[in-house]
């Protein structure tokens, strides 16, 4: 837990309700929680109304009253958070105890609609650039879940069933405090079918994809890789090469400066005719703005970045940070097989299928 980076967080959001000639905000959504919570494991409260409410000068956690105690040694210790225990559960009572902090003719601000509050999604723009300490705990988090993905990746064997290779990664992630939001386990002919299977009873005998979204501190990377356990027909390496093509060309016009659908234009001379999601810009959801052609979202440094490009048979997904040199993939590790993309003059080594 970073006292610097929480005061730099709290004068954002004191800037931005002065922006808006507002006096507080309440800060519900769990994005949001986790951010101006700098990387606590706020998870076992957010399944109930759980808020911040912050001020010029003030910031009070909402939480209920069996958790209080726990939250204030053990998340957000130090950072001069004060703890309100709720004493019933439901947005009705934070709401109630959020007004009853401040005056009555406070000048309120919320990120969800709905709580009496006037709306306003503004305040999620906040999250959406990175700081120092921030990016340290992606880049830890983007290398833990490369590790567990790999190492599964590796063990894996001919008739291992897609549901018993999605526990192993569920197990993995769970030893390196990982959530795992989402888990991908598709072999043979459900990976030549889904572009997004989900883990069933099927054997793989020839191919299986892995693939893992996973959460820690509300941070969040993606990642895929893909398992060759008998020797791939000419088509599945082409069409895998495809892949990784479109992927080098995201990451090369990827630079400070281009809107999310100009990359996406640039990449793909038809991008209408790609019917998956290609990821977007990362951070605390997943993806915090969509790629798509028309996005406008502005590209800067310390930004995240997740490239998912996918068609039945193939898929290339990994989490990227954007620096001054451009793009860096954070979630792959040196023991994978890298094969290298050239797109016009500039070469760009991303993971490429593991033969076994």
């Amino acid at each position: 837990m970073s006292q610097n980076e929480f005061s730099t967080k709290r004068a954002r959001v004191a800037a931005w309700l002065e922006e808006r000639d507002a006096d507080a905000v309440l800060l519900g959504s769990i994005p949001n929680l986790y951010w101006l919570g700098v990387g606590g494991e706020l998870r076992r409260v957010t399944t109930i109304a759980v808020g911040f409410v912050v001020t010029a000068d003030r910031c009070y956690l909402l939480c209920p009253n069996d958790d209080a105690d726990r939250v204030r040694q053990e998340e957000v210790r130090g950072l001069g958070i004060e703890i309100v225990p709720l004493l019933h559960l439901g947005p009705d009572v934070l709401v109630e105890r959020a007004r009853a902090l401040l005056p009555d003719k406070t000048r309120w601000k919320c990120d969800l609609g709905r709580l009496g509050f006037e709306h306003d999604p503004t305040v999620d723009l906040l999250r959406r650039t990175l700081q120092h300490d921030e990016m340290e705990r992606l880049r830890r988090l983007g290398h833990d879940a490369a590790t567990a993905l790999e190492e599964v990746a590796t063990e894996c064997y001919r008739g291992i069933l897609e549901r018993d290779a999605a526990a192993r990664l569920a197990a993995e992630c769970v030893r390196r405090q990982i959530v795992p939001r989402v888990i991908l386990s598709g072999a043979d002919e459900r990976f030549q079918t889904y572009t997004r299977p989900l883990p069933k009873a099927g054997n793989a005998e020839h191919v299986l994809m892995l693939a893992l979204v996973g959460m820690r501190g509300g941070l969040h990377v993606a990642l895929s890789r893909t398992i060759c356990l008998a020797r791939p027909d000419t088509r599945f390496v082409e069409r895998f090469q495809e892949v990784l093509g479109t992927t080098a060309r995201l990451i090369h016009h990827a630079r400070r400066g281009e809107t999310l659908g100009a990359v996406v234009r640039a990449a793909l001379p038809q991008p209408a005719l790609h019917l998956a999601s290609l990821g977007g810009l990362g951070g605390y959801m997943l993806p915090e703005v969509e790629a798509r052609p028309s996005s406008n979202w502005k590209l800067d440094l310390a930004q995240v970045l997740v490239w998912s490009v996918a068609s039945p048979g193939a898929r290339s997904e990994d989490t990227h940070v954007l620096s001054e040199s451009g793009l860096e993939i954070i979630t792959a590790t040196e023991g994978w097989p890298r094969r290298a993309v050239t797109v016009e003059g500039s070469d760009y080594e991303l993971p490429d299928l593991l033969l076994l």
